[in-house]
């Protein structure tokens, strides 16, 4: 069947054949062009507005988690430790003291300069504060992370 076809094209007359019509061509291409591109500009129309939604329950999610950690946190039964647990926290507790008293420089230094210096490891918690996680339970999580809630709270107080 091949080579009837490439027998046909070869002897045919291309003079004797109607040209084609450029401006029904021309309409086929520019539809096809704008079908494409509506269905793509609402293809990621959607795909932006299920990110953004996933997205604001994403952070429901984490200050839900936040309040039920601190709610944990305040029940005895469940802070029971052994013996190990008690001497990692008898050495976290000895860290938080040294670094209590570098904060406690810090702040020093913050207080004596006319620049207050940027603290950007505490910027995620000063962000759960503006979105509403209340601010005890910020500095709880603060004071777990090693850091100070002190300084935390004059960020925020500002």
């Amino acid at each position: 069947m091949q080579e009837t076809m490439a027998f046909d094209v070869a002897s045919l007359d291309l003079s004797t054949i109607a040209a084609l019509q450029q401006k029904r061509t021309l309409a086929f291409v520019n539809h096809f062009i704008l079908t494409t591109v509506q269905f793509l500009n609402n293809f990621s129309k959607t795909c932006e507005h299920k990110l953004m939604s996933f997205e604001r329950k994403l952070e429901k999610v984490e200050a839900a988690i936040i309040l039920l950690e601190t709610r944990l946190s305040s029940i005895p039964e469940v802070n029971t430790t052994t013996d190990t647990e008690t001497s990692d926290k008898i050495t976290n507790k000895e860290n938080e003291t040294e670094n209590k008293s570098e904060t406690k420089t810090e702040l020093k230094e913050m207080d004596e300069s006319p620049s207050t210096p940027s603290y950007p490891e505490y910027d995620r918690f000063v962000k759960m504060v503006q979105v509403g996680v209340p601010l005890q339970a910020v500095k709880l999580k603060v004071s777990i992370e090693g850091l100070d809630p002190n300084i935390l709270e004059q960020i925020v107080n500002k």
